[in-house]
């Protein structure tokens, strides 16, 4: 790893810890050669996932979306953004724990909400009219109906 300060190739790993999502590592860094200190932090490569839009189109996989989503799905209540981060890496160990390279928008939409279901309910609610195109308020009472016996 290459020191920020002088680029000087070789720093030497001081302290390495398991990083908040459980999924990666804060490595605490020192130069050999200016004495310069800093951390890095190492994820895991992920399987590709590409996504089928309701349109056809097909991209790749952006967890940034899901954070995007669920920040704007919380944006009344008070959390911080390392819950955030662990809603969102639940949701995506769910996607990749289903062994499939593609999925369609709307899987991806109801792994949210069943993570969501359980961790916000007014969340939930936010989301779930984003995600399913509801005609007219009645519908909606009856899906929030719905999810209630289903609870």
């Amino acid at each position: 790893m290459q020191c920020l300060r002088c680029r000087f190739e070789d720093t030497r790993v001081i302290d390495t810890r398991l990083g908040g999502d459980g999924f990666s590592i804060k490595r605490r860094r020192v130069c050999n050669s200016c004495g310069f200190r800093f951390s890095t932090l190492e994820t895991p490569v992920r399987e590709e996932i590409t996504v089928e839009k309701r349109d056809g189109r097909i991209e790749e996989f952006d967890r940034q979306k899901i954070f995007t989503s669920l920040r704007a799905a919380l944006k009344k209540g008070d959390h911080q953004r390392e819950r955030m981060e662990t809603l969102v890496n639940n949701v995506v160990a769910r996607l990749l724990n289903g062994g499939r390279k593609r999925l369609t928008s709307a899987e991806i939409g109801t792994v949210v909400l069943d993570v969501l279901k359980n961790f916000d309910e007014l969340a939930y609610l936010r989301y779930l009219t984003v995600h399913q195109s509801f005609i007219n308020l009645e519908d909606f009472k009856a899906q929030i109906l719905r999810n209630e016996t289903n609870t």
